[in-house]
């Protein structure tokens, strides 16, 4: 969920309006354009003769059915969506977004959002070319907040699954070891668990 999105319906729930989505139930469901998939990770990873083709068919065969998935009422239901408050679902297609407004920077809504109290948990994949994970980093390091846990792995099973931080005003930053732009497509387990751990208000 974008912090834009997320500051204004904190507003909201601080003017005590009732929120579209369950901010406690929604898990971020990003899905990435099949045509850059292709023409990026996976086939480089598919010429490097890493992964197979049958590997990139059932990643697109993943996407096809997250368009059924989203759009059945369980799923609307599970995630708090009210009823005819969002239309058909739709998977991201960069070139076909109708913007009418850019946002250059989603900074200052990090900062109003963890200044208010509000916990953070800020990911990125470290193999994540669409949006580096030092880029991230660097508008991080940018908020000027005190570290609190200094840059360290993470493990999961005996195994470096990462690295993290922690800041001041509850914002944790985690890279995921071999992961992409979507971490939880790409290593699913390791993202489970760092999410579970931060839920549950523990260390990664």
């Amino acid at each position: 969920m974008t912090p834009l999105i997320a500051q204004y319906i904190s507003e909201g729930i601080e003017q005590r309006q009732q929120p579209h989505i369950n901010l406690k139930a929604c898990y971020s469901l990003a899905l990435k354009n099949i045509s850059r998939d292709i023409s990026s990770h996976y086939l480089f990873l598919y010429l490097k003769s890493e992964i197979s083709l049958g590997h990139i068919l059932y990643k697109i065969y993943g996407y096809y059915l997250a368009y059924f998935w989203m759009n059945d009422n369980a799923t609307r239901d599970a995630i708090g969506v009210k009823e005819e408050t969002v239309g058909e679902w739709k998977r991201c297609i960069l070139d076909d977004f109708p913007y009418t407004k850019d946002l250059p920077s989603s900074i200052i809504y990090h900062s109003n959002l963890t200044t208010r109290g509000y916990r953070a948990l800020v990911y990125s994949g470290d193999h994540d070319l669409m949006v580096p994970f030092l880029g991230t980093q660097a508008w991080i390091r940018s908020l000027n907040f005190p570290i609190e846990d200094e840059w360290r792995a993470w493990h999961l099973d005996g195994q470096a699954a990462g690295f993290t931080i922690t800041y001041a005003n509850n914002l944790t930053f985690a890279t995921v070891k071999g992961a992409g732009h979507t971490a939880p497509e790409y290593r699913p387990k390791e993202s489970f668990a760092m999410a579970q751990r931060w839920l549950d208000n523990k260390p990664l």
